[in-house]
C-alpha cells in the first residue's frame, strides 16, 4: 500500500512539477503606455513555452522567476498590442512600452466553454462592449446602457416604466411560439432574464377576449446587474459561435464578465451622482373652442355643458399634472481593489434611486459585489463571485386595458376643460380619495388612480460563482488544464398589488377593493467541468488546443398568486377579502450538455480552423433522454499587408447548429376542473401538446471580412449571414369533435433570416495630449417565411384585421403587418446604424452616441383611440380623415413609420488638476472628475404616438410594435463626481 502510495505521489510530481523551475532567477520590471507613459496594470507577461507568467499591479510593476538564460517574454494587455522581448541571461530587469491597440484586435474573445482566441484571429463576427462604453453615461438598467453598441442588435424599450423591460433581438426573428430571449452568462454560469406578471389584469381585464397574452407591462430581471460591476460583455450573435451553448442559444448568447482585483496597494473609487428624469414624449389633447363641438364629441348627457361652461376657456394638462414629476435622483457607486501576487480581490457597492416621471413611480437599487482571486500554487487558483441585489420599482398603471383605468385609455376620452386635480390646498399627505374629482366621461380618474394605487415589486437576488482552475500538466510543448464552474442564480420577487375600493373605478366591476399577492422564486443552478490542451510543437510551427466538457443546468421557477376581491376599506390582506382566488405555476428544467472542440492555430499565427460539436439533452423535449446534436466549423485567414494602404485583411467564414428548447409545458396537454352537474370535475383544457416535440434548430452560414488600414489608425468588419430555422413550433387549431381547441407540435416549418452587419473604427488621434475614437456600426436583416408544413396561413396578436395584425405565410416576412386592405408594414426595421465619438483633449473628455432605426412599423393604437373619441390634438386638421379613412377599411393609417434618430447618451467631464487634487483630498487622491451627462437627450422622428421604440405585450418573438396605452418615455440629466484614492 506504501509503495502504491509512494508511485501516486511520483507521478503527481511528475506532472505539476516544471523543469524549468530548478534553476531560476529574479525577475522585475514595468510596463507602461507608448504614448502617455502611464502605467499598464492587468498586463499578464508569460515566459516563452514554460507556463511561467505574472501580472502587473496598479502601478503596471511585476516580479517573477524565470529560468537561467536567455527568455523570450510575451506581455499582453487589454487594449495594448502584443509584444515579444527578449530578457538576457544576466538581466535582473526588463521595462517594456506597449502601443495602444484602440481596435483591441489582441484581446481574447470566447470561443468555447472555456477557450478563447485573440480578436485579430477570431473566425465569427463576435461584438463586444467595454466598462467604458457601458458606463459612458448613467442608465436605469443594463439593457439600456447596451443600445446602440452591437451591430446586429434591436434592443429597444417596451415602456417608459421605471426599472427596465427591454426586449434584445439578434439577428432577426428566430422563432413564432419558442422563447425569443438570449441566454445570459454571468461569469460563466447561465442567469435568469425571467419576465413575471405583476397582477394588473386583475383590474384591467386586458387578457380577456382574444388577446391571452401577458399586457402587464413586467420587468426584466436583467435589469438587476449593475452595470457598474462590468469588465466588459461579449455579445455571440452568429451560430458557429454560439454553438457552444447548443439547445438555448438560437436566439444568441450575451456573455457578462464581472471586474476583477488589481495587484497592488488598495485602490477606492467613489462615484456619485446626482440628476433628473424629465418627460420625453407628450401626446396632448384636443382644444374645444365651443361648446356645440365638445357636445357633438362627448355624450351630451354628462356634465359636458357644466364643466365647459366652469372651464371658462381654461386648458387644464391632465397628462403633465400625472406625468409631469422630476424629483431628485442619485446613484453612488464605491469599489475597492487590490492584493498580492497570490491573492486579489474587487469589491463594490451600489446605492440608487430613480424617481420616476409619474407620480408616485420610481426604482431604487442597492448592490454589493465581492470577487476574490486565490492563487493556491503555481498549479491551482481559485475565483469566487457573489453578488446580492436588492431592488423596488413602482411602475404605476399603463398598457392596454378593457375596465377604463389605464391613463391613455382614460384620456383620449376626457376633454382637456376638466381638471381631474385635487384641490392644491391639501398637502399629499393629507388627501384621500374623495378629495379627487369624479371622472364623468370614463370609469376612472387617472390622477387619483396613481396617487392610491399601489404596484410595488420588490426583489432579492443573489448570484455566486465558485471557479477552480488547475494546470495538470506544463511541459515545453504541453499544457493541460482543468477548468469546473459551479454557481447559482436564485431570487425572491414579491409583487403587491392594491386597488383600494375607494378608487372611482373599483366599484364597477360590484366587487370593490381588489389586491394581488405574488410570490416568485427562481433558482438556476449551473455545474461545469470543462478540459483543455494545447499543444505547440518545439518548430512553434502551429498551435493546437483541444477542449471537451459536460454542464448540467438545473432550472426551478415557482409563482404563486393570490386574487382577492371585495376588501374592506383600509384592508391590502387576502384573508381580508369577501373572495381570494390562489393561482401557481411551478416550472422545472434539466438541461444536460456534452461537447468537444479542436482549434488549430497554424501559419506562424494567421491560419485559424475550428470544429466542434456538442449534444444536449433537456426535460422540456418530448424524449427527455435524446440527445440533439449542435456542430460548428470556422475557418479565418489573416494577409499581412497585402498591398500599399492595407496593413492587414482578414477573411473568414463560420458555419453552425443551435437550438430553441420548447417552452416548459408545450409538451402536455392541460387540464382543466369546474363544476359539472352540481359535481366537481376534470377535464381536457383547450391545448394539446406533443410527447414528441424537439427543439427548434437554426443553421447559419457567415462569411466576412476584418481589414486594418491607415497605419493601424482604422478598422473595416464586414459580414453577411443566413440562418435558416427548421422544425419550427406551431400551434394549429383541430376539429372541435377532438375534444380541444389548438394543438402545439413540431412542424416542418422553416424560417429564414438573411442580414449583413458592418463597422468602421478610427483613431485619427492618439497622442500624450489627445486621444478620440469614432465608432460607427451598421445592420440590416430580412425574414421569411419559408414553409409552415401542413398549418395553413394564421394571425398571431394583434386586436384584429381591422387595426393591424401580424400573419405568418409562407413565402412572406415573418414580421409583416396585415389590413383589411392586405399588407400594410412590418415591424422590422429597413436598418439600423449608429455613429458614436469619444474624444479626450489634455484634462477633458467627451463622448455621444447616435443611434438611428430607418423602417420598421408601429400598429398606433393609442392615436386611434384619441381619434375615435375625437380628442386627438390634431382631429379637425388630419384626426378626423384618419379616422373615416380607417372607416373605409384603410387600415394603414394606424400603422406608422416608427424611424427616429436619438441622441442616446452625451458626456463631458473634467479631471481637476493633480495640485487641486492633492489640495482637497491629500496625497493619497490619484483622481477627481466631475461629469455632466444626459440620456435620450434628443429624438428626431416622424412617428405620432409617445415614443416609436414601444411593446404593449413586451418581450414576444414576433408580436411587438403595438402601441397601446404605454407608459411614457423619459429623458435624464446628471451631474457626477468621481473621486479615487
Amino acid at each position: 500500500m506504501a509503495s502504491r502510495l509512494l508511485g501516486f505521489s511520483l507521478l503527481f510530481a511528475f506532472l505539476t512539477a516544471s523543469p524549468a523551475l530548478a534553476q531560476v532567477r529574479a525577475l522585475t520590471g514595468r510596463v507602461t503606455n507608448q504614448e502617455t507613459g502611464a502605467p499598464v496594470l492587468e498586463a499578464v507577461i508569460s515566459v516563452d513555452r514554460s507556463g511561467i507568467s505574472a501580472r502587473t499591479g496598479s502601478d503596471g510593476r511585476f516580479s517573477m522567476n524565470v529560468p537561467e538564460g536567455d527568455q523570450t517574454l510575451t506581455i499582453l494587455a487589454i487594449g495594448y498590442k502584443r509584444q515579444n522581448v527578449t530578457a538576457p541571461a544576466a538581466s535582473r530587469q526588463v521595462n517594456v512600452t506597449l502601443e495602444p491597440d484602440p481596435f483591441r484586435l489582441e484581446e481574447v474573445v470566447v470561443t468555447g466553454q472555456s477557450t478563447g482566441i485573440q480578436r485579430q484571429n477570431l473566425p465569427n463576427a463576435v461584438a463586444t462592449v467595454g466598462a467604458d462604453e457601458l458606463t459612458r453615461a448613467p442608465t436605469g438598467t443594463l439593457e439600456s446602457a447596451m443600445q446602440g453598441k452591437i451591430p446586429g442588435a434591436l434592443i429597444q424599450q417596451n415602456s417608459g416604466a421605471p426599472g427596465g423591460g427591454i426586449q434584445v433581438n439578434l439577428r432577426g426573428v428566430s422563432t413564432i411560439n419558442a422563447s425569443a430571449e438570449p441566454l445570459w452568462v454571468v461569469d460563466g454560469i447561465v442567469v435568469s432574464n425571467s419576465a413575471i406578471t405583476n397582477g394588473q389584469n386583475a383590474v384591467t381585464s386586458a387578457q380577456s377576449g382574444g388577446n391571452p397574452r401577458n399586457q402587464d407591462n413586467p420587468t426584466s430581471r436583467i435589469a438587476d446587474i449593475n452595470p457598474e460591476d462590468i469588465e466588459r460583455i461579449e455579445v455571440l450573435k452568429g451560430g458557429s459561435a454560439a454553438a457552444i451553448y447548443g439547445s438555448k442559444a438560437t436566439n444568441g448568447v450575451i456573455i457578462i464578465t464581472t471586474k476583477k482585483g488589481v495587484q497592488g496597494k488598495p485602490q477606492f473609487n467613489i462615484t456619485q451622482r446626482l440628476g433628473s428624469f424629465w418627460r420625453a414624449g407628450t401626446l396632448e389633447s384636443r382644444t374645444f373652442t365651443s361648446l356645440a363641438e365638445a357636445q357633438a364629441a362627448f355624450n351630451p348627457d354628462t356634465a359636458v355643458e357644466r364643466l365647459f361652461n366652469a372651464a371658462n376657456g381654461q386648458v387644464f394638462d391632465n397628462e403633465d399634472a400625472l406625468y409631469g414629476e422630476h424629483p431628485l435622483s442619485y446613484e453612488t457607486d464605491m469599489s475597492v481593489s487590490g492584493g498580492t501576487e497570490q491573492t486579489r480581490y474587487y469589491v463594490s457597492g451600489l446605492i440608487k434611486n430613480d424617481g420616476g416621471i409619474g407620480v408616485n413611480t420610481g426604482y431604487k437599487k442597492q448592490g454589493v459585489r465581492v470577487n476574490l482571486d486565490q492563487q493556491l500554487s503555481h498549479w491551482l487558483q481559485l475565483s469566487a463571485n457573489t453578488n446580492v441585489l436588492h431592488s423596488v420599482t413602482n411602475r404605476g398603471l399603463s398598457n392596454n386595458d378593457n375596465s377604463g383605468t389605464s391613463p391613455y385609455m382614460v384620456f383620449p376620452n376626457t376633454p382637456n376643460f376638466i381638471d381631474l386635480r385635487a384641490p392644491s390646498n391639501i398637502s399629499e399627505d393629507q388627501l384621500v380619495a374623495a378629495d379627487f374629482p369624479v371622472n364623468p366621461f370614463q370609469p376612472s380618474n387617472p390622477l387619483q388612480t396613481f396617487q392610491f394605487l399601489k404596484n410595488n415589486e420588490d426583489t432579492w437576488r443573489a448570484l455566486g460563482t465558485l471557479t477552480a482552475r488547475a494546470t495538470l500538466l506544463t511541459r515545453p510543448n504541453h499544457t493541460w488544464q482543468l477548468i469546473a464552474i459551479g454557481g447559482a442564480d436564485y431570487f425572491e420577487q414579491d409583487n403587491d398589488f392594491v386597488s383600494p375600493r375607494e378608487l372611482q373605478y373599483e366599484p364597477n366591476d360590484a366587487q370593490p377593493g381588489t389586491a394581488v399577492l405574488s410570490k416568485s422564486s427562481n433558482r438556476n443552478l449551473n455545474l461545469a467541468v470543462n478540459s483543455n490542451w494545447t499543444y505547440v510543437p518545439t518548430s512553434g510551427s502551429y498551435q493546437s488546443t483541444f477542449s471537451a466538457g459536460v454542464q448540467y443546468e438545473d432550472r426551478l421557477l415557482n409563482a404563486t398568486q393570490i386574487l382577492a376581491r371585495d376588501l374592506p376599506s383600509g384592508q391590502e390582506n387576502p384573508d381580508q377579502a369577501t373572495s381570494a382566488t390562489p393561482f401557481q405555476d411551478d416550472q422545472t428544467v434539466r438541461d444536460l450538455g456534452l461537447y468537444g472542440q479542436e482549434e488549430l492555430l497554424l501559419a506562424d499565427r494567421r491560419l485559424l480552423l475550428t470544429a466542434g460539436v456538442r449534444a444536449d439533452r433537456t426535460s422540456n423535449n418530448g424524449d427527455t433522454g435524446k440527445y440533439f446534436l449542435y456542430p460548428k466549423a470556422a475557418v479565418s485567414y489573416r494577409f499581412l499587408k497585402p498591398f500599399g494602404g492595407l496593413d492587414e485583411i482578414k477573411v473568414r467564414g463560420a458555419f453552425g447548429q443551435t437550438g430553441n428548447q420548447p417552452l416548459y409545458g408545450q409538451k402536455f396537454s392541460t387540464d382543466s376542473s369546474g363544476v359539472i352537474g352540481g359535481n366537481y370535475a376534470t377535464f381536457p383544457g383547450s391545448t394539446a401538446g406533443d410527447l414528441l416535440l424537439e427543439p427548434e434548430r437554426q443553421t447559419e452560414f457567415e462569411g466576412g471580412f476584418d481589414a486594418l488600414f491607415a497605419n493601424g489608425r482604422a478598422e473595416l468588419n464586414f459580414t453577411l449571414y443566413q440562418r435558416m430555422i427548421e422544425n419550427l413550433i406551431l400551434q394549429q387549431t383541430i376539429a372541435p369533435s377532438m375534444g380541444q381547441e389548438t394543438q402545439i407540435f413540431s412542424s416542418d416549418g422553416r424560417l429564414r433570416n438573411r442580414g449583413v452587419e458592418a463597422s468602421l473604427n478610427v483613431s485619427p488621434v492618439v497622442n500624450r495630449n489627445m486621444n478620440w475614437l469614432l465608432r460607427t456600426t451598421f445592420f440590416l436583416n430580412r425574414s421569411q417565411v419559408r414553409s409552415l408544413g401542413d398549418v395553413p396561413p394564421f394571425e398571431t396578436g394583434g386586436f384584429g384585421t381591422s387595426l393591424g395584425a401580424f400573419l405568418i405565410e409562407p413565402g412572406k416576412s415573418a414580421t409583416q403587418i396585415v389590413g383589411t386592405e392586405g399588407v400594410v408594414g412590418d415591424a422590422s426595421p429597413d436598418f439600423q446604424m449608429s455613429f458614436s465619438s469619444d474624444l479626450s483633449y489634455q484634462r477633458f473628455s467627451l463622448g455621444f452616441l447616435l443611434d438611428w432605426k430607418q423602417g420598421g412599423d408601429n400598429i398606433n393604437l393609442t392615436e386611434f383611440l384619441y381619434d375615435l373619441a375625437q380628442n386627438s390634438v390634431d382631429y379637425l386638421e388630419a384626426g378626423q380623415k384618419r379616422f373615416a379613412d380607417w372607416g373605409t377599411g384603410q387600415t394603414q393609417v394606424y400603422v406608422q413609420d416608427a424611424s427616429y434618430l436619438k441622441l442616446r447618451e452625451i458626456t463631458l467631464a473634467y479631471n481637476l488638476p493633480e495640485n487641486i487634487t492633492r489640495g482637497l483630498f491629500g496625497g493619497s487622491a490619484r483622481y477627481v472628475r466631475l461629469t455632466v451627462s444626459a440620456r435620450n437627450l434628443l429624438r428626431f422622428t416622424g412617428y405620432r404616438g409617445l415614443d416609436p421604440e414601444v411593446s404593449n405585450f413586451a418581450n414576444q418573438a414576433i408580436v411587438r410594435n403595438i402601441d397601446v396605452a404605454p407608459f411614457p418615455p423619459s429623458k435624464s440629466f446628471f451631474f457626477g463626481f468621481d473621486l479615487g484614492f
